[in-house]
């Protein structure tokens, strides 16, 4: 793994490989940085240690854009995808920087979040920017406004739904601080915040930040953008401290925020951490020891679904603002008439939530370019990203805690290392049942999709590449049919939904609840015969019809470790 040297704000070295040079001001800038709607009162007198913050943030993330991974045709991960980079970045407190706690929290931090190496080396600034260089100044509006607490603002649903909770369920004001680096982004924030003002007068103070390269100047090869977090939680800490607050608080749902890999498209580098509990832990241990004071970072939504935040901000009436927030990752193929691309994974979480919570006349399907049910997924990397999510949903919906834990318990036990105060099997039941509830939101989303499109089904006039045609004859297998025959998938899902079929959604459900408990029962009694055991489970709550039972028995028999015995045949008079 090669070293990567990156000279920030006109420092200089030697070195025999290429070096990426990066300024926020001087004779050649290549990053614009610009806090934005300030009050001149806010900033009379900012600690020095904020503004280093602020611009060792700028460096990190432009960086992160500005080296490569290795682009598309790079299909390795894990070591192939690590960088190493030795940042050299002039400072006004060297001294601070350099202190071996510091930096040992700094480099702790970033390399958890973007899985590269790296290195600094802080030196006193010759001429440091002046603060008023990086400001915009406003009407000042808030130099009466005092801040409870900061919150950062993307523009996207789960950040939406954080504020209207924080300001339904309290009397406290908010600062809200928001990154762009694109005006398409910035017009659709401001829209929302003057909403959010009109809807909770006198209770907000919007800081947009710009931070971006300049394109003519800084190419950017790289798209998985790791680091932004980094600058986010910067960027609110430093605002936070100007209000004499040491809480900052990110909202974003917990599955996105644990983000269990999904396929071969997301794992190692490409799969992000930016709100991850270990990185939010990181960040607070960091921001504590770069200011001296006790910060508080947190994710507000770590145990909620993105159909959990949807309902809730249905309920608080605000239902009429989901239109006008953004979830698309893809900000360079945006419309004023398609604002979501609807094949990025960000667009996949956030429509099939929408359905799931019954909030589609909130989110107009014209504001997708691909629909997400029917639409025709052209590219490859489209189709194996809606493959491989509603695969692993499905898959996620079928298992038990032994077979969760079994194939994610990495995950988890990194969960565990960002909550120290509560217990591993507390953390390990939390993250279990929110991907379950995550995972029965999305099928109950496909089965009520099957019923909808039955008849474009039976004609086969829906798209191959569309996610209910590609749910349904995956693998020549029906992915909503698990325990039935390998018959006609159309028809089994056709007959499923209308009543005729052997199972429906909510029998699955029964069934494999009904094999947990029979397999543990089993374990306490393995002499029991199939018609006690039928009986065991009538008692027990599960009403289960023959058929139900004969797919429930040989299962949990299996699973407890016994041998499988099927349903009796003809010619066998087993009592089992």
């Amino acid at each position: 793994m090669r070293e990567r040297l990156v000279l920030c704000g006109g420092a200089r070295r030697s070195s025999q490989e290429s070096i990426l040079r990066l300024a926020l001001s001087g004779r050649s800038p290549n990053i614009t940085l610009r806090l934005e709607d300030i009050s001149k009162k806010l900033v009379s007198n900012v600690p020095s240690i904020l503004i280093d913050l602020i611009e060792i943030a700028s460096y990190v993330y432009c960086a992160d854009q500005a080296i490569s991974r290795g682009g598309e045709l790079q299909r390795a991960v894990g070591d192939e995808w690590r960088r190493s980079l030795r940042f050299v970045i002039p400072v006004r407190n060297p001294d601070h920087w350099s202190d071996q706690a510091v930096l040992d929290a700094l480099c702790a931090t970033l390399s958890f979040l973007s899985e590269d190496d790296y290195t600094f080396e802080f030196e006193q600034a010759a001429n440091p920017t002046p603060l008023q260089s990086y400001l915009e100044f406003g009407e000042d509006t808030g130099t009466a406004f005092k801040a409870d607490e900061v919150i950062l603002f993307s523009g996207g649903l789960d950040s939406l739904g954080g504020i209207i909770d924080q300001l339904s369920n309290s009397s406290k004001r908010v600062a809200l601080v928001s990154h762009h680096s694109s005006t398409k982004v910035y017009d659709l924030q401001k829209r929302l915040i003057s909403e959010l003002k009109m809807l909770f007068p006198q209770r907000l103070l919007h800081m947009p930040v710009l931070m971006t390269r300049q394109q003519d100047k800084l190419p950017a090869p790289e798209y998985t953008h790791r680091a932004r977090s980094f600058l986010y939680a910067s960027l609110a800490c430093a605002v936070a401290r100007l209000f004499d607050s040491n809480e900052i608080r990110f909202f974003e749902n917990g599955v996105v925020s644990i983000n269990l890999p999904i396929s071969e498209q997301v794992v190692g580098a490409r799969a992000t951490r930016t709100t991850h509990p270990l990185t939010l832990a990181r960040l607070q241990e960091f921001l504590g020891a770069a200011t001296g004071q006790a910060i508080i970072v947190e994710n507000g939504f770590i145990w909620k679904t993105k159909a959990d935040v949807i309902r809730s901000i249905v309920e608080k009436d605000c239902g009429p603002l989901i239109r006008h927030t953004l979830s698309c990752t893809r900000i360079y193929e945006m419309t004023k008439m398609h604002t979501h691309c609807g094949c990025c994974s960000q667009c996949l979480d956030r429509r099939f939530a929408v359905l799931a919570a019954k909030a589609d006349g909130h989110d107009p399907v014209e504001m997708y370019k691909v629909e997400l049910l029917t639409g025709e997924r052209k590219e490859d990397n489209d189709k194996t990203m809606a493959e491989s999510y509603v695969r692993t949903a499905l898959e996620l919906h079928e298992m038990g805690e032994l077979a969760f834990f079994s194939r994610f318990g990495g995950q988890t036990a990194r969960v565990c290392d960002g909550f120290r105060s509560v217990t591993a099997d507390e953390i390990g039941r939390r993250v279990f049942d929110l991907h379950q509830r995550h995972a029965q939101g999305i099928e109950g989303v496909l089965g009520n999709a099957v019923k909808r499109y039955s008849a474009e089904l039976v004609k086969g006039a829906l798209p191959s590449s569309s996610v209910i045609m590609m749910t349904v004859l995956r693998g020549k297998t029906p992915a909503l049919a698990r325990f039935g025959k390998r018959v006609d998938p159309v028809k089994t899902l056709l007959e499923e939904e209308s009543g005729t079929g052997q199972q429906t959604a909510a029998t699955v459900r029964d069934e494999t609840n009904a094999i947990r408990a029979l397999a543990s029962y089993l374990k306490t009694d393995k002499e029991i015969k199939r018609a006690a055991a039928m009986e065991w489970c009538r008692k027990s709550g599960y009403h289960l019809g023959k058929r139900a039972f004969d797919r429930v028995w040989p299962q949990a028999r299996e699973n407890a470790g016994l041998e499988r015995i099927g349903k009796p045949g003809r010619k066998r008079k087993s009592s089992r």
